[in-house]
Parts: structure tokens; C-alpha cells; sequence
């Protein structure tokens, strides 16, 4: 009859109607039956789990703690409290007593031999820590959970995949976050688990609340109402407070009512939606200063309450202490990122930061000091750029799910299963990278005075480009100077490069002669737009020989070896000027070089036989020999390689982007494979210059995943390259490579042998 009860209860729980499961177990606990040790604790522990859902968190842990002793010895009963008060601690944002409680569950599940139940305390244990922060290790957990889970319970994958949703939104994941809990939600009203879908709704309000508070604010209301109608008030009241915190970021809420929300919260220790809510309602009554947050805070929470400590700071003129501020706060940022191994988290974490970043070089400008400037655009323009590259040990599994993606991309007419197929190891192939470990170290940001003695020694010029708010800035450093000049309107800036890559990729076409005209006039024309809003202003700046270019946002991407300012210069675009500075520590020296050209490119042989020329003892591989693993272990043992294939930038998943080689593609994922990798790359290919710029101006492709991974020079184009471009001016810039010039200067050398071509070959990272 205990156990009936308790199935009831769970059943009428799961539906909707807890109050209705809390009664029955109320009911059975009153029995005039005497009750055995086991069924009471065992009814005790399915009451503290209906009271936990009924937000009664202070009834359910005493519930647990009355159980716990009742169901000594009996292994599966124990789990399934540290499991469910696992849960509590965790709401609570006490993670440390979740992880004992989960681990608990998962020495209980050992004991029966239970793989499910030891995969449903992983994937707890997976979320505790991710409250604490450390988001490698929570997605690994995830992970692990989720291939038992899938498989023997598939009806908690929508569960998984709302936890899993919480952990991407983290990591700045906000698009993937968002279709996981759209799917959870829709799958758990299909199934009409109405507690469960209100839980997936509040998590959805929770996620869309800083880019869109007012459809969060609806969908927090929605699950607001599933919950009062299923008699979880206290539920309901999580979805009030995440309405509240949408309408104080968007300065529309009555304060007074999220006052008694905060009250309210704390009063029944539920924390974590208590801290984020008091932090937007300090910003709102101007007292974010005094707001003192507790160590274990998650980051993205901190960042928020920074930004506006600092707007607070900033209005009352102290604009020093919002600098500080802003500061401390992209520090705590960057140290969590290097614990990352992806770059696609590493980038995508920065998205959190986006009001600071924005701020802090506003700030920076307002001094007009050169160098705050300089200081600011190195700790915003790119955080991963501060980030030392690491080797991580080849990854057998994930080589294995490359191989196979390139098998299913030479299908012809891939079947419905096999194109199912492709998308989940797209998927893996990304999640598998999020699991890689960091250096957890960070280079020093380079001093003005340091980068000057840099610039001297190379004889070179240094120019910074920015845009901040309506305006576009240019910082100007010489071996003697630094200046700081406003350029142009952003809105204009943008009208021009907007059609940009339209004129490039159309210029390297094979078009009638009148045509080809026409289009390379219209290029020209924008080229020479361009170049007198960015760089004619600065002309009586550059008068070196050599030219760093360090562009942000919208500045990414631009042919700057097209520049008519720059003709005939040695240009070099580095991540960063600290970057740069450290990359330049010895000199280019190549002692192996290797080559390998793709299929399908008329030129490539041709090329890569006249490039390899100027070598000794040069490695070539092609035709049916220029395989991916070739290639890889190639890469592996090299100082300098060239690859001439067709190449793809996949703008939706940057490190997507790949070379075409005769067994199918090689993308970014495969760099992670190389035990080292090459000092200098070159890429003679269309597009894998182009990279994705993410919010944050993070920026993401095949050039970027090299010089992440440890090379000190790619030589790339951001747009499409024709034929006979690359077959003039890339063996002619190996000649001047193999008598010692630098890469930048190589480049510069070649393309100026071939003035008719119009080349957009540029050197990235440095080049000097």
C-alpha cells in the first residue's frame, strides 16, 4: 500500500497536481496502519521531493533529514535523497554540499550496479559544478551522462538537454542554449508534464532576459501560470522575480514589488534567483557600489554587477574608478577563459562581457591619452589573444568522428540516414572540443613604451582601429609617437565595407574582358572610399616601411594589402599588440618545409611543384597521397607548410571552416589532432582568411584556430583568390622566403613583382 501511495504521488506530482501528490503521502504518513522504519523513511523521501517542487525548500530538507537515518542500508532509497537534496543545494547555490550529496548517489548506484542511476548522479554532479564555475569539467560530466542516457532512458533527454542548456548559456552559447530549451519545453507539453514544462519555460525566460526582456518577461509569466496552476507557488514566485529583473533592465518595474520578491526569495533560501535579482535592483536604486556579491557568484552574474558598479562610477565622474572597475572584472573574465581548451568557448564566453568592453574603451577615449588607449584596445579588442596556446593529446575519438564526416561529405547523394548522420557528428565534433583543458595562463599586456622599442627595431608603424559608439578611432604608435584620431562616422564606415566582399569575389572571377573592367573600377572605386576614411588621415604617420594593423570589429576582414596607402608595404595583422610582441621573440627560420595540393584545383600541382623548388629536400604531397592524415602528419613535423586546395569559410561554425583534400575535407577541429604545429602557414585558398566576427568582436576562423594553436605567421586571403594570382605571386614569395626575408616582407616582395594581379594575399600574426 506505502509504495502504491508513493507512485500516486509521483504521478499526479509529475502531472501537474503536486498538491494533490502532497496529500496523498500526508495521508499515508497519518495512517492508523503502523508504518515500518522503510516506509516511513521511504515516505518521508518522496515527500521532501514533493515538497521541493512545491518550492518549500525548508520542509523538504527537513523531510530528508528525518528519512536518511530510516533508510540506512538500503542503497537505493539513499541515492535517491542525494540525488533530490543534491537538487535543493544546488537552487540554494551551495554547490559544495550538491557535489557530497551527488557523489553520495553515486557510491549508491555503484553499490546496486545501477548504470542509469550512476549516469543521472553524473549529470548532477556535472551541474554542481558548473555553479561553481568550472565549465570544462561540468561539460565532460554532461557528456558522460548523456551517452548512457540517451540510449536507456531516452525519456529524460529533454531534462538533459534543459541542464545542458543552462551550462552553454554559460559559455555565451546563447543560440544553442536557446533551441535546446525550446525543444525541451515543446517535448515535455507534448508528454502534458506541465511542471517539467514550466521548468523548461523559466529556464528559457532566464536565457533570453539580456537580449530580449520582453519575451522573457512573457515567457516568465507563462511558466508562472503553469505553476500556480499546478500548486507550486513558490515555483511561480522564481518566475515573478526573473519578470521583475526583465523590467529593472529595462527601467520599467515597480521597485517596491521587487523588493518583497527579493524578500521573499530569501526568506525561503532559494539564493541564486535572490542574487540576481538583488543585483539589478541595487543598479536600479543607484546603489550597485555598495553591492558586495559572495566568492562563489557565477562569472557572467559578477560581470553584470560591474558594469554597473562602473555606470555608476562613470555618472558621478569617476571615471578612473569605472576604468578600475571594468578592468578587475575582463581580468576575472580572461582567467576563466584560459581555463578553456576551445577556442570556440574561449571566444564565445566573451559575449558576457560585451557592456564592459563597449564602456571601457568609451572611457578610454574620453581621457584622449594615447596610451589608456593603447591599454584599453589590448585588454578589450581581443581577449583570447592573451591566451598561450597549448597542445592538447590527440583525441582518438574525436580523429575518429573527422574521419568519418569526411567519408559522408564525398557522398554524391548522401540518403536521409546518412545526411542524420552528418548532423549529429557535427555536433559531437563541437561538443567533444568544448572538453579540452586550458594553459590557465595569460601573456602580459605589452606597455606603449615596450611596443615603441618593438616598432623601432623592425622600423614599423603600428595602427589600432576601433569604432566607439556613432564614432571610428585610429591609434597611431611610432618608434617615437602615439596619436589618437577620429575618423569617420561608423554608420559610414559600415556602408562601405558592406559591399565589399560582393566587388572582391566578383574581381577574382573569370569574367568577359569589359565586364572584369567594369567590376575591377567599381572595386577600385570602393577601395579608394575606404581608404580615405580610414587611412588618409593618417598619413603623415606612415612613413615606415612596415605597417601593424590591429582591427576590431567592423575593421576585421578588409583587404588591407589593397589599401592604396599601403601599396608596397610589408603588412602583418596580428591578434593583438601584446600578441605581436610576444610572437616576435626569434626570428623566421625553416629548417623542413612541406607541401600538399588538394583536388579539383587546376593550379594546385603546378603551384605547389614551383613553390617547393626554392627548398631543399621539400616535402610534396599530392594527388591520391594528399589525404587528411598525410596532411596532418605533415603539419605534425614542419616548419613551414603550404596547402593549395579549395577552401570553405563556415560562418555559422568558424571552425567548421576547411581544405579540401582528396579524402574530404580538413577543418579547424583537425588542428587539435597535430602534436605541433608549423611556425608559418600558408593557405592558398578562397575565404580562409574571413573569419566570424562574435559579440564581443571575437573573431573565429581558419586563420585564427592556426595562430591559436601555436603558428606564428598565416598567410591567407579573406576573399576569393583567382588561379592565376596564386600561381604568380606564392612561388615567387617562397623564393624570397628561402633567402631569409620574413613572411610579410616575402608577400610584399612577390605581390610587387606582379603589379597587373590583383592579389589579396595578406600576412596575419606576425609577419615580421
Amino acid at each position: 500500500m506505502t509504495a502504491l501511495q508513493r507512485g500516486l504521488s509521483y504521478a499526479e506530482t509529475e502531472l501537474g497536481d503536486a498538491v494533490r501528490g502532497l496529500a496523498l503521502l500526508d495521508e499515508a504518513l497519518n495512517a492508523t496502519r503502523p508504518l515500518t522504519s522503510l516506509e516511513r523513511g521511504m515516505l518521508l523521501s518522496q515527500r521532501g521531493l514533493v515538497h521541493n517542487r512545491l518550492g518549500d525548500v525548508r520542509a523538504s530538507l527537513s523531510d530528508y533529514a528525518a528519512a536518511e537515518p530510516l533508510l540506512a542500508g538500503v542503497p537505493e532509497e539513499l541515492a535517491r535523497i542525494g540525488l533530490n537534496r543534491g537538487n535543493i543545494f544546488v537552487d540554494r547555490g551551495d554547490a559544495a554540499a550538491a557535489i557530497d550529496d551527488y557523489s553520495m548517489a553515486l557510491e549508491q548506484f555503484g553499490i546496486l550496479d545501477r548504470l542509469d542511476g550512476r549516469a543521472k548522479a553524473t549529470h548532477n554532479l556535472g551541474y554542481a559544478h558548473m555553479i561553481l564555475g568550472d565549465l570544462v569539467q561540468s561539460l565532460r560530466l554532461f557528456d558522460e551522462a548523456y551517452q548512457v542516457l540517451r540510449t536507456q532512458t531516452p525519456a529524460l533527454v529533454a531534462i538533459l538537454d534543459q541542464d545542458r542548456a543552462e551550462a552553454l548559456q554559460s559559455a555565451g552559447l546563447t543560440d544553442e542554449a536557446e533551441k535546446l530549451l525550446r525543444s525541451a519545453a515543446a517535448r515535455f507539453g507534448a508528454r502534458r508534464v506541465r511542471l517539467r514544462q514550466a521548468d523548461a519555460e523559466m529556464s528559457l525566460a532566464q536565457l533570453l532576459a539580456w537580449d530580449d526582456p520582453v519575451a522573457a518577461g512573457r515567457v516568465a509569466m507563462r511558466a508562472a501560470r503553469r505553476f500556480e496552476r499546478a500548486g507550486a507557488p513558490h515555483q511561480a514566485l522564481r518566475c515573478r522575480a526573473i519578470k521583475a529583473a526583465c523590467d529593472l533592465s529595462r527601467g520599467v518595474a515597480d521597485q517596491r514589488e521587487a523588493e518583497t520578491l527579493l524578500s521573499e526569495l530569501r526568506r525561503l533560501g532559494i539564493r541564486r534567483d535572490a542574487q540576481l535579482l538583488q543585483v539589478l535592483l541595487s543598479g536600479a536604486q543607484g546603489r550597485a557600489g555598495a553591492l558586495r556579491l559572495p566568492p562563489n557568484t557565477a562569472l557572467p552574474l559578477r560581470l553584470i554587477a560591474a558594469d554597473l558598479r562602473a555606470d555608476e562610477a562613470e555618472a558621478a565622474g569617476h571615471h578612473n574608478r569605472a576604468m578600475r572597475i571594468i578592468r578587475d572584472a575582463l581580468d576575472q573574465l580572461a582567467g576563466w577563459q584560459a581555463t578553456f581548451g576551445s577556442l570556440d568557448l574561449q571566444t564565445s564566453a566573451a559575449s558576457h562581457a560585451q557592456p564592459l568592453l563597449e564602456r571601457g574603451l568609451r572611457l578610454a577615449v574620453s581621457t584622449g591619452r594615447p596610451g589608456v588607449v593603447h591599454q584599453w584596445i589590448e585588454r578589450t579588442g581581443a581577449l583570447t589573444g592573451r591566451l598561450n596556446p597549448l597542445r592538447p593529446p590527440a583525441d582518438p575519438e574525436l580523429a575518429e568522428r573527422l574521419t568519418r564526416l569526411r567519408a559522408l561529405s564525398q557522398e554524391d547523394d548522401p540518403s536521409p540516414d546518412d545526411l542524420r548522420e552528418r548532423d549529429l557528428l557535427l555536433r559531437a565534433v563541437r561538443e567533444r572540443s568544448w572538453m579540452g583543458e586550458g594553459a590557465a595562463e595569460l601573456h602580459d599586456l605589452v606597455t606603449l613604451g615596450r611596443l615603441q622599442a618593438e616598432l623601432a627595431e623592425c622600423d614599423a608603424t603600428l595602427i589600432a582601429l576601433f569604432s566607439v559608439g556613432p564614432d571610428t578611432f585610429a591609434l597611431v604608435v611610432t618608434a617615437r609617437s602615439s596619436r589618437l584620431i577620429r575618423l569617420c562616422d561608423s554608420d559610414e564606415l559600415r556602408c562601405q565595407v558592406g559591399g565589399l566582399p560582393a566587388d572582391l569575389d566578383l574581381a577574382a572571377a573569370d569574367l568577359p574582358p569589359m565586364i572584369a573592367e567594369s567590376v575591377l573600377a567599381s572595386l577600385q572605386d570602393r577601395l579608394r572610399a575606404l581608404d580615405d576614411l580610414i587611412l588618409a588621415p593618417l598619413s603623415a604617420d606612415l612613413a615606415a616601411p612596415r605597417i601593424v594593423i590591429n582591427p576590431i570589429g567592423a575593421f576585421s576582414g578588409l583587404p588591407w594589402v589593397l589599401m592604396p596607402s599601403l601599396a608596397g608595404r610589408s603588412v602583418t595583422i596580428p591578434r593583438s599588440a601584446s600578441a605581436w610582441v610576444a610572437a616576435r621573440s626569434k626570428p623566421h627560420e625553416y629548417a623542413t618545409s612541406g607541401f600538399a595540393a588538394g583536388p579539383r584545383l587546376t593550379r594546385a600541382e603546378h603551384e605547389v611543384a614551383a613553390a617547393s623548388a626554392h627548398w631543399a629536400q621539400p616535402q610534396v604531397l599530392a594527388g591520391p597521397g594528399a589525404t587528411a592524415d598525410a596532411v596532418g602528419e605533415l603539419a605534425g613535423r614542419v616548419d613551414l607548410l603550404h596547402l593549395a586546395a579549395h577552401g570553405h569559410h563556415v560562418a555559422e561554425n568558424p571552425l567548421f571552416s576547411n581544405l579540401e583534400l582528396v579524402d574530404g575535407p580538413w577543418f579547424g577541429y583537425d588542428l587539435d589532432q597535430l602534436p605541433q604545429v608549423p611556425e608559418t602557414v600558408i593557405l592558398s585558398a578562397c575565404e580562409l582568411g574571413a573569419t566570424t566576427i562574435r559579440r564581443g568582436d571575437e573573431l573565429l576562423g581558419l586563420t585564427t584556430a592556426w595562430l591559436h594553436a601555436g603558428a606564428r605567421c598565416v598567410i591567407a586571403s579573406p576573399a576569393s583568390v583567382s588561379d592565376e594570382v596564386a600561381a604568380a605571386i606564392l612561388p615567387d614569395m617562397h623564393a624570397e622566403l628561402a633567402k631569409g626575408s620574413p613572411p610579410a616582407d616575402a608577400l610584399a616582395a612577390a605581390t610587387a613583382k606582379h603589379p597587373e594581379l590583383l592579389s589579396t594575399f595578406q600576412c596575419y600574426g606576425a609577419g615580421w
